[in-house]
């Protein structure tokens, strides 16, 4: 009976992460569960052939184990439990989504409003083929712009209208251009 009553006892734990493979690239982690150590264990992660998403796990990250015949060792680990630890993002509500990483990047994004939005204390780089921007309005607040740094040539006031040979007036003065080899290429426009 004793032995029953463990074994359902250890089907479903709280524990806190202890040890991770996060830097071998393994979602493997042992878990402190009520003071003892659990071998590694594989952590709950979606993925499959369409679609994977590593997180990697956090000492002192708490966890449920998920123990199917009882025995921890043979468990899995369910992340993402909120604790004084680890507090709910700050914003989120029942119509708001928002995922923040360490160093304070996030996404959000609001099915009563329908924004989507992107904070980076930093850079984001976008790499694609080809990329397509439909809108009824792009606002731009940056003190500078800098276009065509693969070699398209842009209208900037650094270029020279083709009939008046004056700088061309429909630029800004803030955007620039640049091309590859340092050679700059302006593309005169066609006047009414």
């Amino acid at each position: 009976m004793e032995e029953l009553l463990n074994l359902l006892k250890n089907l479903i734990t709280i524990g806190t992460i202890t040890e991770t493979k996060s830097i071998e690239g393994k979602a493997l982690a042992r878990v402190n569960l009520c003071g003892r150590v659990s071998d590694f264990l594989p952590i709950l992660s979606f993925a499959n052939s369409y679609k994977r998403h590593f997180i990697p796990a956090r000492i002192g990250e708490q966890v449920l184990v998920l123990a199917p015949f009882g025995e921890a060792n043979g468990g899995i680990i369910l992340r993402g439990i909120f604790n004084q630890e680890c507090k709910e993002n700050e914003g989120a509500n029942d119509t708001k989504e928002i995922l923040t990483y360490e160093d304070g990047v996030s996404f959000s994004y609001d099915s009563k409003t329908s924004t989507l939005k992107v904070d980076s204390p930093k850079q984001i780089n976008i790499s694609c083929q080809n990329a397509s921007i439909t809108a009824q309005k792009v606002e731009i607040d940056s003190p500078s712009i800098d276009l065509g740094l693969g070699g398209a040539g842009v209208i900037t006031t650094e270029c020279t209208c083709a009939f008046t040979g004056s700088p061309h007036p429909h630029g800004s003065a803030n955007t620039r251009s640049k091309v590859k080899n340092g050679i700059k290429r302006t593309i005169p426009t066609k006047q009414n």
